[in-house]
């Protein structure tokens, strides 16, 4: 179970700034097309059934982030580019580079993700407090994602 937990965790991290055309209008204009790295960080305090500490985890990858991805709202940075069902972006406020919403995901694992999200000159900083319920168990989490426009895509 700990794993499903950590992959659920991931996965809700991961989508938390790719969702549905409509709130994230205000991001056109303030990313562009191309490669980025991206560096996250999740603290997931003390998982249960895991060893001390193991509920830290950093991550760096590399995504393509494609003009129709910002048309869509979307960062996409998962291969198949789907966006978590049942879910439902609330309270955004955008205010120059910086935009704060909350995202709320019914289902199992149900979730809560309050974001904020600064637009830099070569990519974003955001930040995110989640709780997720795993059968009627809370997770508290917080990450730290950078994502930094490194060049065009490869083809």
């Amino acid at each position: 179970m700990p794993k499903k937990i950590l992959l659920a965790a991931a996965f809700a991290a991961a989508f938390s700034v790719a969702a549905i055309a409509g709130p994230f209008d205000g991001f056109k204009g303030k990313i562009k097309d191309g490669l980025y790295e991206y560096k996250m960080q999740m603290d997931m305090g003390q998982v249960p059934g895991m060893p001390p500490g193991m509920g830290k985890q950093t991550h760096t990858f590399q995504n393509c982030v494609t003009q129709k991805d910002i048309e869509e709202g979307g960062f996409g940075n998962s291969k198949d580019r789907k966006q978590p069902e049942n879910c439902e972006i609330k309270n955004m406020n955008m205010s120059g580079n910086t935009a704060t919403y909350t995202m709320e995901c019914k289902g199992n694992p149900a979730m809560k993700a309050d974001n904020k999200i600064t637009f830099t000159g070569d990519g974003f900083n955001m930040d995110m407090k989640m709780a997720m319920n795993q059968g009627g168990q809370v997770m508290n989490m917080t990450q730290r994602m950078e994502g930094r426009y490194i060049g065009p895509c490869k083809k």
